[in-house]
């Protein structure tokens, strides 16, 4: 990859975050879902794109949980990162950037489930290795946090972890 390519990818997922996370416009409203605890890294906004993204990802999984999930995990990272995942949600969630990049009107939260799923696949497919990136790290994201909780483990068929021991 020349110099040229690198700073006009860079240039571009600029662009792209800004237009994601930095323009409030929004054409329709999102669809907020409600936490059954407090949040740790994420907002409410970027909670219900992540119950929204996890939906789609895990259908079998209940997405509130898996929400709740990544919202844990994301708390042990830095605030540099998580900042950067609030703005790959907001991203996601944009009309505008959903309006240039998918032909999407509406918040991806407030989509129907075939545009979510079309969505998705245009960010796993994209030529945009932005896009394929933030697409990734989303979806494992959501599998991780749907498999580290108890209820999913018989699926698995994992017994859960070995007792600790009673003296160490």
């Amino acid at each position: 990859m020349n110099r040229r390519t690198l700073l006009r990818r860079g240039l571009l997922g600029g662009v792209l975050l800004a237009v994601g996370g930095g323009v409030t416009l929004q054409l329709l409203p999102s669809r907020q879902v409600a936490p059954r605890g407090k949040l740790r890294a994420l907002d409410g906004k970027t909670f219900s794109v992540m119950a929204a993204v996890a939906s789609r990802v895990v259908p079998s999984g209940d997405p509130v949980a898996i929400a709740h999930g990544a919202d844990e995990a994301l708390s042990y990272l830095a605030p540099e990162t998580q900042a950067e995942i609030r703005q790959l949600l907001g991203l996601f969630e944009s009309a505008i950037a959903g309006a240039l990049l998918d032909g999407r009107l509406a918040p991806f939260s407030a989509a129907s489930p075939a545009a979510q799923d079309r969505t998705l696949a245009r960010w796993r497919d994209s030529s945009i290795t932005l896009r394929r990136s933030g697409y990734n790290a989303l979806r494992k994201l959501a599998l991780g946090a749907h498999w580290v909780q108890p209820s999913t483990w018989p699926d698995a068929h994992y017994p859960g972890p070995p007792p600790l021991p009673k003296e160490l």
